[in-house]
């Protein structure tokens, strides 16, 4: 047997995480379980996915999707506004693509809460409790889709995360984590190095490595305790031990099974992707992790998050919202102002879009693309724009939501709801009705207390 390390990755741990239900957000023997017990009772969960856009750092609604052409410059800001196909809707000019598309979205303009702070309305957005930095880990959304939907296919991970590697505030990854759910329901995670602007094929080969177990081990191979003993004979002792006098029960040896299917290899490959449509994504970091975010829900991924912050912050353009003049390690890396985030946001979002509209396999996608604020409605003496949690702006696609339309307005300087204000936990309830998960259902913590999945909000009924 070959070894079973490659690219820096185990995949004896990723097989070994699996069998124990966790590591890499792997639970399939639970979930097998559970998927059981819905096909007797008639509950199967819809088959439903979500894609999730992080724009960490607080976007700015003036230079995204609510710009304001009539204000005075100081408002409107450095860029014309332009029309779109959502009749009376205007984007920010550096959106041509999204324009374009428009109409098979949802804006809500009306996005607002009291909090300023990065860290603690972050947990909110992400895991639907407003705390301070590092305080309780509540588990994020898409952890709480592994845990009570699971993978939509077998021998995919329920939840997969997209994201630049972090370079600084590390401990905000946390929030888009399992919390007190454990590993077993943590992403699956793919990095990109932050600063090169291409994406890199390497890391995303080097983070699946794992699932290509399949090449060295098949269930023919390892169709009983004893011969999985010899095949992984690496495997740690504390497993061992529990699973030598247990052995592998039906729905973990089905488990197994699917780890060593080629499916979730496939899905991870861009290469099958042709070549005109890798470009219509565009070949940038965000443009191939959108188009693999696609693929991955295609194939039965349950949530992916694509996190396009290397530090959770990047759209935090306090010194200037076209191009940030802070020291960078180099181009390309955070906070760097809408020249340069701007194109690639734009070409992404527009192919995902125009995708979710019109391939029959993703009919059933939720595209949802925010951050945790908005932004100053007055450009500030160096030409940034600084934290306004009292007005943003919110895209979705997809899903069988109702598009074409814009819940909500803004005051004409920008700065205030001026109808149908939403909340974060607002937004959150409307993910859980469109995954079919009861927001008032509990979860244990790791002491065995029953934790509301999502203390409250209100389903956005417009958009059903």
């Amino acid at each position: 047997m070959s070894s079973l390390k490659q690219g820096g990755t185990s995949r004896r741990r990723f097989l070994m995480a699996t069998l124990q239900a966790g590591g890499a957000g792997l639970a399939l023997p639970e979930i097998l379980r559970q998927r059981a017990a819905a096909a007797e009772s008639g509950t199967l969960p819809p088959d439903t996915s979500v894609i999730q856009i992080w724009l960490g750092g607080g976007p700015s609604q003036f230079e995204t999707f609510d710009p304001k052409p009539d204000a005075p410059v100081e408002i409107r800001g450095p860029y014309d506004a332009i029309d779109s196909r959502l009749p009376g809707a205007k984007v920010c000019g550096m959106m041509p693509l999204t324009a374009q598309v428009l109409d098979r979205t949802a804006i809500l303009r009306g996005f607002t809460h009291p909090y300023d702070d990065h860290f603690g309305v972050t947990r909110w957005c992400l895991a639907g409790r407003k705390e301070p930095d590092n305080a309780n880990a509540y588990p994020s959304v898409g952890s709480i889709a592994s845990r009570f939907r699971g993978a939509r296919q077998q021998g995919m991970p329920p939840y997969v995360m997209l994201s630049e590697e972090p370079v600084l505030h590390h401990h905000l990854f946390d929030a888009m984590g399992p919390g007190y759910l454990g590993v077993a329901h943590a992403p699956f995670p793919v990095m990109q190095d932050p600063y090169p602007f291409d994406f890199q094929h390497d890391r995303l080969k080097s983070a699946t490595g794992s699932l290509k177990l399949a090449d060295d081990v098949t269930l023919d191979r390892i169709g009983d305790r004893k011969s999985l003993l010899s095949e992984l004979d690496r495997l740690p002792r504390q497993y061992d031990a529990k699973a030598a006098q247990d052995g592998l029960d039906p729905f973990a040896k089905l488990a197994l099974e699917l780890v060593t299917s080629s499916k979730a290899r496939r899905a991870f490959d861009l290469n099958e992707e042709p070549t005109a449509t890798r470009e219509r994504y565009g070949t940038h970091r965000w443009g191939q992790m959108a188009l693999l975010a696609r693929r991955l829900v295609e194939s039965g991924v349950t949530f992916v998050t694509i996190n396009t912050a290397p530090d959770c912050l990047r759209w935090d353009w306090h010194v200037s919202v076209t191009r940030e003049n802070r020291e960078q390690p180099s181009p390309g890396g955070p906070n760097v102002g809408m020249e340069w985030s701007g194109p690639p946001l734009d070409r992404a979002l527009s192919a995902l879009i125009t995708d979710l509209s019109e391939r029959d396999a993703c009919r059933n996608v939720l595209l949802l693309v925010w951050g945790e604020f908005g932004r100053s409605p007055r450009i500030n003496t160096t030409g940034g724009r600084d934290h306004w949690p009292k007005l943003g702006s919110v895209l979705l696609a997809g899903g069988g939501i109702k598009t074409g339309q814009v819940i909500g307005a803004s005051t004409p300087d920008g700065g205030l709801p001026a109808d149908r204000p939403v909340g974060p936990s607002d937004v959150l309830a409307t993910v859980y009705r469109h995954r079919g998960i009861d927001p008032n259902l509990n979860a244990n913590n790791l002491l065995g207390r029953p934790i509301p999945l999502l203390p409250d909000g209100k389903v956005i009924e417009e958009l059903f």
